[in-house]
C-alpha cells in the first residue's frame, strides 16, 4: 500500500500543482504516492458543460485519451512509471509560455487539440507504442473505477485533485488546492498538517473561494492580470 493516492487528470492544472508539492515531500520524505485516475469528461458526463467554455468537452476528451496511456503505462510498466510520465505530461501542457496575447480562451483552446504524448514517452525511454492506448476505450473500464473510487472515497460534488491517505481504507479529501510551491521545509509542514487533519475523523472540510491561478509557465499572464 501507498502512503497517500493522488488522482489526476492531466489536463487540469490544480492537479499538476498539487503533485509538484507531493513531489517535493516524496524527494524530502521518501514518501510513497500511488498515481491514481480521474477523468474529468465521466466526472462531468452528470452534470453537463452548459455555461462552461465551448472548448471544455474538447479538453477533457483529450485528459481522457492522455489517461488512456497512463493506465497503459502502468499495465506495463508499474507505478512509478505512471508517476514519471505523468510529470513528463504535465511539464508539456503546463510548463511553456502560453501564446502572446494570452486568454483563458486560447489556452483552452491548445489543449482542446490533439496532445501527442510521444514525446514524453520517448524522454522516459518509454515504448512508443503506447501511444495507440490514447485511441483504445478498452481502457475506459478502468478509468471509470477509479474515478468512481476517488468519488467514492471524497464525495461525487468535488472536483480534481483528490488526496487519499492510508489507502484504501484511509480518508480522501478535495485538495489541496495549490497556487504557489512552498519552501521544502514548509512542504513537509503543510503535508504533516494535512495529514494531522485528515487523521480526525470529525473533521469534513476546509474551503475558501478566493484563489489564484497555480504558478505555472502557460498560466503566468493570468497572474499578472
Amino acid at each position: 500500500m501507498h502512503d497517500v493516492e493522488l488522482f489526476v487528470d492531466p489536463v487540469c492544472p490544480f492537479c499538476w500543482q498539487t503533485s509538484k508539492w507531493l513531489r517535493q515531500v516524496q524527494r524530502l520524505e521518501s514518501l510513497d504516492v500511488g498515481w491514481r485516475f480521474i477523468s474529468l469528461k465521466m466526472v462531468n458526463e452528470e452534470v453537463g458543460y452548459e455555461g462552461l467554455p465551448p472548448s471544455y468537452p474538447a479538453v477533457h476528451d483529450n485528459g481522457t485519451k492522455l489517461l488512456r496511456v497512463l493506465a497503459a503505462t502502468r499495465a506495463s510498466a508499474g507505478n512509478d512509471a505512471v508517476g514519471l510520465l505523468y510529470a513528463a505530461l504535465g511539464e508539456q501542457l503546463w510548463e511553456r509560455d502560453a501564446p502572446e496575447p494570452g486568454d483563458l480562451g486560447s489556452v483552452l483552446e491548445i489543449h482542446a487539440q490533439p496532445i501527442d504524448p510521444r514525446p514524453a514517452l520517448a524522454r522516459l525511454g518509454l515504448p512508443e507504442e503506447l501511444t495507440l492506448a490514447k485511441e483504445d476505450d478498452a481502457y475506459d473500464e478502468v478509468l471509470r473505477e477509479e474515478t468512481e473510487l476517488a468519488r467514492s472515497r471524497a464525495g461525487r460534488d468535488v472536483g480534481t485533485p483528490i488526496v487519499a491517505f492510508d489507502p484504501p481504507d484511509g480518508p480522501a479529501f478535495f485538495g489541496p488546492v495549490i497556487s504557489e510551491l512552498p519552501s521544502d521545509a514548509d512542504a513537509i509542514a503543510y503535508y504533516r498538517a494535512i495529514e494531522l487533519l485528515a487523521g480526525w475523523p470529525g473533521f469534513a472540510e476546509l474551503k475558501r473561494s478566493l484563489r489564484t491561478m497555480p504558478d505555472v509557465k502557460m498560466l503566468a499572464w493570468l497572474r499578472e492580470a
